[in-house]
């Protein structure tokens, strides 16, 4: 009998040494994945896999993944009164081919295995309980257009066998994020010296992060930007932006920008079509068509006379006093020009032809 009893006790070394090292983590090879041929924790715990939704969750945006940043992963697991928690995490191909791309961030509860392509659980990080979870760092590679992770998770009872756990599996996909883009604008023209709101539709953007930045930006001068006074967005794709379009801005066209993207010649500034009925307060001028030398502002303010073509040059800014006032515009060619006049109160635009 002492014969049998030793037999027994040989055969038990391997099985308890077994159990140790899986408390530890996972031997690898069991996260599920096709990668690892379909094996789970049920190849050393009794029981069938029990497949569940949104175990695996990460802070990958949306839109998809950018090559070279790095993200968190997160395994979580749930079941009531589990003894002990244990799981494997990989990330492959579609094709199943690994990716690795695992950085540890808590050294505590989880561990590399596999060469760095698969992840799991350390003694300190299998503590049991109704829920737990383990967090891991993720680069995203450079030449992959979808990423799946798949992960097997052990809910144990405990009872120091292997018989009686519960095994769960779960995956996440990720696709490669495309780029950014604008699709249109509109309107995509207004007058200088107008302030349209412009909705702005885009592809691929995920403008409800942070605080959008719109301009709008001359094809021939860069210089020239005009940016939004008022940014409303309506979702990851809609945006609405006021632009203050001055005037004496460049007539022609602009690009519309969104942070760093750009909608190329999108946008047309034009000349002054229509002009406000003057009020009370509003300088009058004459003679207007102007056939002398001299052009006579009766101003109701004092305030400054702007005169510009209409290609929004400025050609003079006189100031004016309240009452009659005489500018001499002899060097004006023929054509129209918008008189611009502007007080502490009020804006006025009229248009005078000259001939």
């Amino acid at each position: 009998m002492k014969t049998i009893y030793k037999f027994y006790y040989l055969l038990l070394i391997p099985f308890a040494a077994l159990l140790f090292a899986n408390s530890s983590g996972s031997p690898g090879g069991r996260s599920g994945s096709p990668g690892d041929g379909g094996a789970t924790c049920t190849a050393c715990h009794t029981g069938t896999a029990v497949a569940q939704t949104g175990w695996i969750s990460s802070n990958i945006p949306s839109n998809g993944f950018t090559p070279g940043e790095t993200y968190e992963i997160t395994v979580n697991a749930a079941h009531s009164g589990a003894g002990k928690f244990g799981f494997e995490l990989t990330a492959e191909t579609p094709s199943g081919n690994k990716l690795g791309g695992f950085v540890i961030s808590d050294a505590a509860r989880t561990k590399l295995i596999g060469g760095g392509n698969a992840v799991t659980h350390t003694t300190g990080g299998n503590s049991g309980g109704n829920n737990t979870s383990w967090a891991v760092n993720w680069t995203a590679p450079e030449d992959q257009t979808e990423v799946h992770f798949y992960a097997a998770v052990n809910a144990a009872n405990g009872n120091g066998t292997t018989s009686g756990d519960q095994i769960y599996t779960t995956n996440l996909f990720a696709n490669l994020a495309l780029p950014a883009v604008l699709v249109s604008v509109d309107p995509n023209e207004a007058e200088k010296g107008s302030s349209p709101e412009l909705t702005i539709i885009g592809a691929n953007t995920n403008w409800t992060v942070g605080f959008p930045e719109v301009s709008i930006v001359n094809i021939n001068n860069m210089n020239e930007v005009y940016g939004a006074t008022l940014v409303s967005v309506s979702s990851d794709l809609e945006l609405q932006a006021v632009i203050n379009i001055p005037f004496d801005a460049t007539v022609g066209d602009y690009h519309v920008v969104v942070d760093d993207i750009s909608l190329p010649a999108a946008f047309k500034v034009t000349v002054v079509s229509s002009l406000e009925t003057q009020t009370a307060e509003a300088f009058q001028m004459y003679p207007n068509p102007l056939t002398t030398e001299f052009l006579t502002i009766n101003a109701q303010q004092n305030s400054e006379i702007s005169i510009f073509d209409l290609n929004g040059r400025n050609i003079r800014t006189v100031a004016v006093a309240v009452g009659a006032n005489q500018i001499n515009l002899s060097e004006l060619e023929a054509g129209m020009y918008l008189i611009v006049s502007e007080s502490e109160t009020s804006k006025n635009i009229q248009k005078l032809i000259v001939r």
